[in-house]
């Protein structure tokens, strides 16, 4: 099956090399890369042209576009200009400062022909501390086992609400490219805005899809602090409410409740740590309180 990897970047000058090699030395070569720019201030695009050439021996049979945006709208919108140009049947998002395992692309596209896998979430290992994510003990009687590290996820709904499940954080899901027609990212969102679209993805999908998760770290990223925006919020206003809390905050939906439980845990702690004083910790409580306990009588119910 053809894989397109679509790669946001903005400002990444200093990890673009690393990033480039790993699909250069995949043991089965994408067949197409979508790089785009989102208005990068520093040298990330001479520093894309260059790794590009210096690879070029190894991309002689995939098919490379460079799409520069004249105006910076985040990586949401990055990433659906991304799918918007993808002919791939597979297709999967790469942080410009991650990096595919040499046997990922190879291993991910047989297990998902041989398997009839649509949507496929694979471990990915966080550097320097070498941490494993996901780690499975705590909903591993929710996964039915098929075969080398692959499990089918017969309930991905529930499922994706554990607080050791992890999606979309630092590109680790594949899916068919087909089943992305209705559903793009939320723009002008930094926080969890991965969680929501695929959230919203499986949602979407056909209720005959087969989700599976690969037990085996097939991506390197950076430390989890770096994923998040590093802001500097002067009052607690300035932290935004993540999208799906928003959105379903009046929802009966058993699936919208659990989501929304452990989005304000990691929201939360998020806020306790970038918020300035204790002052302005307190007055976030205080002012999303009957949210934040709403939300974490879900997340209770959820691990019971």
């Amino acid at each position: 099956m053809k894989h397109t990897i679509v790669i946001p970047l903005y400002n990444k000058e200093a990890y673009l090399f690393d990033t480039i090699r790993s699909l250069a030395f995949q043991e089965k070569k994408p067949s197409e890369i979508i790089i785009v720019d989102d208005c990068s201030t520093d040298l990330s695009l001479a520093c894309l042209k260059e790794a590009l050439s210096f690879f070029a021996p190894q991309f002689l049979k995939t098919n490379i576009q460079i799409i520069a945006l004249e105006e910076n709208k985040g990586s949401g919108n990055a990433k659906n200009v991304g799918i918007d140009h993808a002919t791939g049947e597979l297709i999967s998002f790469l942080d410009a400062d991650a990096s595919y395992a040499p046997s990922s692309l190879r291993e991910i596209g047989e297990l998902m022909e041989d398997n009839t896998i649509d949507f496929l979430v694979f471990g990915l290992l966080v550097i320097p501390s070498n941490y494993y994510l996901p780690n499975i003990k705590s909903f591993k009687n929710e996964l039915t086992f098929l075969s080398n590290g692959l499990f089918l996820i017969p309930n991905a709904l529930h499922t994706i609400s554990s607080p050791d499940f992890s999606k979309g954080f630092g590109s680790n899901v594949v899916i068919r490219t087909k089943y992305l027609e209705k559903v793009r990212f939320e723009t002008n969102v930094s926080l969890y805005q991965d969680i929501d679209f695929w959230y919203q993805v499986l949602k979407n999908i056909n209720k005959k899809a087969r989700v599976g998760l690969l037990n085996k770290a097939c991506v390197e990223v950076r430390e989890v602090e770096e994923r998040l925006p590093k802001m500097s919020y002067a009052t607690w206003k300035e932290v935004q409410v993540p999208i799906a809390i928003k959105r379903y905050k009046k929802s009966s939906d058993l699936y919208d409740k659990q989501l929304m439980g452990i989005l304000s845990q990691k929201w939360f702690r998020y806020a306790m740590k970038h918020l300035p004083s204790w002052c302005q910790k307190t007055l976030f409580v205080l002012n999303h309180s009957a949210t934040l306990m709403k939300n974490y009588f879900y997340f209770k119910k959820r691990n019971n």
